[in-house]
């Protein structure tokens, strides 16, 4: 136990990739209601000053986020989906095989109601292309909890199908649309059959993500 430890100095031992960043782990679980702050505090660092977590050795984001979705603190979530908006090497620094293993499911545990966030980080082509594809699987996750309606799902797959990934597709389109694709399958949403149709017929979609049109 850290009981000597002062709260900063057990959220300071995140950084650390020895027994002592898991005992500090096992801390702040058992008296989590005094460190959701500090911890917080972490993910506000990185979203106001993300170079040094991107370029440098700090990593206490990582475990922060993990933690803060462990115990379902909605205050991560619209920090969660600020710190997957940038650009793919940026993201791949920040977070690693994280984003695309964990990220969605934290953001799933995290949701405070905020739905509009990831439509917006889904639109905008210059975040990387596997940010987006996590903030769509999240998406479809809000969906399966009745956290969205079916007219908000439907709604938002028609408007990024049919206004903003349009024209010439390059291959981070295409992984998007794939994702999309795959998401209305998984959730099931038959009235958009012929949307994904659409994006077969343009060429739209990885077909090693998504597979043929069936």
């Amino acid at each position: 136990m850290l009981t000597s430890f002062s709260k900063e100095k057990i959220v300071s031992l995140l950084d650390s990739h020895s027994l002592w960043g898991k005992r500090a782990c096992k801390e702040i679980l058992r008296r989590k209601d005094d460190f959701i702050p500090l911890l917080i505090g972490v993910l506000d660092e990185a979203v106001n000053d993300p170079d040094p977590f991107m370029h440098d050795d700090k990593n206490s984001h990582i475990p922060a986020a993990m933690l803060l979705a462990q115990m379902r603190v909605p205050e991560a979530y619209p920090r969660l989906v600020s710190l997957i908006s940038y650009e793919e090497e940026d993201v791949d620094y920040l977070w690693g095989d994280i984003l695309t293993e964990q990220y969605a499911s934290m953001l799933r545990d995290t949701f405070n109601g905020e739905a509009f966030l990831l439509p917006k980080l889904i639109e905008d082509r210059s975040v990387s292309p596997w940010s987006r594809a996590m903030a769509l699987t999240a998406w479809g996750m809000h969906y399966f909890d009745g956290c969205l309606s079916r007219e908000e799902i439907t709604g938002c797959f028609r408007h990024l199908i049919h206004k903003v990934y349009i024209g010439k597709l390059d291959n981070d389109d295409k992984t998007v649309l794939s994702y999309i694709a795959d998401t209305i399958r998984e959730q099931q949403l038959e009235e958009l059959i012929d949307d994904v149709k659409s994006v077969y017929a343009r060429d739209g979609i990885d077909i090693h993500l998504c597979g043929d049109c069936e």
